[in-house]
């Protein structure tokens, strides 16, 4: 039998410790606020409602991020212990502009190890946040990720964690290799935002993360989520009539793939825009179908006054969870 080393032994207690241990005692972060998001039309505003309004000129634009266990409403009355960036799912999105540096920097306040992973930026090697280039952080470490976003990096991404581990067989150094999606599925996740200034001018941009928590992780039954929660703690999306919304969507996964929609409204593709006669023409849908770990943007104009239900048309999923409701208010209301 092999003997295993002492930092190894460690770090298996530490699993236990987080395996075994009630979450009363466990250090989470801060309480979070069990009230549903209110995204889109929140007040009166002379500028466009931006999720990224960055300044023209280039910028090396640096972010800390903590990787930490949270308390977190899932689900009306039903708190599960999870593992956060920064305490919220998502975590915090990252802005830049074409031709900005990016510096991440990441400590692990987890007992398991952790990275960040990103995509639509260009990265080396050593930023790659993967097990088998070793680009990850132990508990109790930081590392600084470095990437470049490229004009081919315009739009909306996803980052994540890619080699945390917690479960029936806890993650030893050298003997097993973590799988990529718990920590993914454990809320680990954020949106990257870049943009180059040429972008459609709207009124608001909403940011909506779909997801799919199992029952390892809920302690109940699997669970379909927005932005971290589900229905009715799902965000509450308002809209005055006639106003452009940006829906950047990003599918977290793990697992399932959704169709997303809202009601009697249409989505418009435009990352996908094609130029005839040089005028834009944008795909109309009804719903926007995303696989696992999928993102785009998506513009549409609010409708009538009313009160909408956006929903997820796979079936079973609005059961489990992935839906809410976007009102339209009148202007000036």
């Amino acid at each position: 039998m092999m003997a295993l080393s002492p930092s190894t032994i460690a770090f298996v207690l530490l699993v236990l410790f987080e395996l075994l241990t009630p979450t009363f005692l466990l250090d989470f972060g801060p309480e979070v606020s069990t009230e549903p998001e209110v995204l889109g039309h929140t007040g009166a505003h002379a500028e466009p409602d931006l999720l990224c309004d960055l300044a023209p000129g280039n910028a090396v634009r640096k972010y800390e991020l903590t990787a930490q266990p949270t308390k977190w409403e899932i689900g009306e009355g039903h708190e599960i212990s999870i593992w956060t960036f920064n305490g919220s799912v998502p975590g915090p999105t990252i802005c830049a502009r074409v031709g900005d540096t990016i510096e991440v920097t990441l400590t692990n306040r987890l007992s398991t190890i952790v990275s960040f992973h990103a995509h639509g930026l260009a990265f080396d090697a050593d930023s790659d946040g993967t097990f088998l280039s070793r680009s990850y952080v132990p508990p109790g470490g930081s590392r600084t990720y470095y990437f470049e976003a490229k004009p081919d990096s315009v739009g909306t991404w996803a980052y994540h964690d890619s080699v945390g581990k917690l479960d029936e067989e806890p993650f030893v150094p050298g003997l097993t290799i973590p799988e990529s999606g718990e920590g993914i599925e454990r809320g680990l996740y954020g949106a990257i935002i870049v943009i180059d200034g040429t972008e459609m001018p709207v009124d608001h941009e909403v940011l909506l993360f779909l997801g799919d928590v199992g029952p390892e992780v809920t302690r109940q039954g699997s669970l379909q989520v927005i932005n971290g929660r589900a229905a009715p703690l799902t965000p509450q999306i308002f809209l005055e009539e006639g106003e452009r919304v940006r829906f950047r969507i990003i599918n977290a996964g793990p697992n399932d793939a959704h169709d997303f929609s809202v009601t009697g409204h249409v989505l418009e593709n435009v990352h996908n825009e094609q130029v005839t006669n040089g005028t834009a023409s944008f795909e109309e849908l009804n719903s926007v179908p995303l696989g696992s770990l999928t993102f785009g943007d998506w513009e549409m104009t609010a409708g009538a006054v009313g009160t909408y239900p956006y929903l997820c048309n796979v079936p079973g999923h609005h059961d489990a969870g992935m839906h809410g409701l976007l009102t339209v208010v009148a202007r000036g209301a």
